[in-house]
């Protein structure tokens, strides 16, 4: 027996998230005119099956072995993560585009592959472009890898193929799940790119993401 997967239109603005039932002229969250888009969303199938039960543990039973924290070789960068690299972090980086964001998580991956096999995720850049980058940064490791790839499902898959110390994803406004309707950089691609991410973050991997910060000074997308 098949289960059909039910399909639901709702409608997002592009520029807060906000999201509503039907289509608004004027933004209430932001104020925004001519803003909200149609998103197809699927509803999970009724057969879904049930979640699995965690039973909470005490907190003084919780284990202290993801308090390791591995440094990035840029002191700086230490003291504004607290001191290193954390398993499970999930970190955005957001500025201007052209400023540096790519370059830096470069060094720093470079840095951390001296240790163990991390993944360069480029979803902007083709894998030629970021090895012209990593050759003027002097970066020759065999244990840093790259994939030039934008579709989150890949994307995830090759993060879970085994264990990285950690992983840079170039970037949130790029990578995109093809089976959302709206563009890459959307409101519902970059909350779903994300939720993706985190998943696996949580999971043991630390993430580094890059986003591109617009002219209105947020990292939301534009209108």
């Amino acid at each position: 027996m098949v289960t059909r997967i039910r399909e639901r239109t709702r409608y997002s603005c592009q520029v807060c998230g906000t999201g509503s039932a039907r289509w608004l002229g004027r933004c209430p969250g932001c104020g925004g005119y001519n803003t909200f888009v149609e998103e197809v969303i699927e509803s999970e199938p009724a057969g879904r099956p049930a979640a699995t039960v965690r039973t909470p543990v005490p907190l003084r039973d919780v284990s202290l072995d993801a308090t390791f924290r591995r440094s990035t070789g840029i002191p700086e960068v230490d003291r504004v993560l607290g001191g290193g690299i954390v398993p499970g972090a999930f970190v955005l980086l957001g500025g201007d585009p052209g400023i540096g964001k790519s370059t830096l998580l470069l060094q720093i991956a470079a840095h951390v592959s001296q240790q163990g096999p991390v993944l360069y995720v480029t979803a902007e850049e083709s894998a030629a472009q970021t090895r012209i980058r990593a050759e003027r940064l002097g970066v020759n490791n065999d244990r840093l890898f790259l994939l030039a790839e934008g579709d989150i499902r890949t994307i995830v898959a090759a993060l879970q193929a085994q264990p990285w110390l950690m992983a840079v994803v170039d970037s949130l406004q790029t990578a995109y799940d093809p089976q959302l309707e709206s563009a890459p950089g959307s409101v519902a691609q970059v909350r779903d790119v994300a939720a993706q991410l985190m998943r696996v973050a949580k999971a043991g991997c630390p993430i580094f993401l890059v986003g591109h910060v617009n002219k209105e000074g947020s990292m939301r997308p534009a209108a």
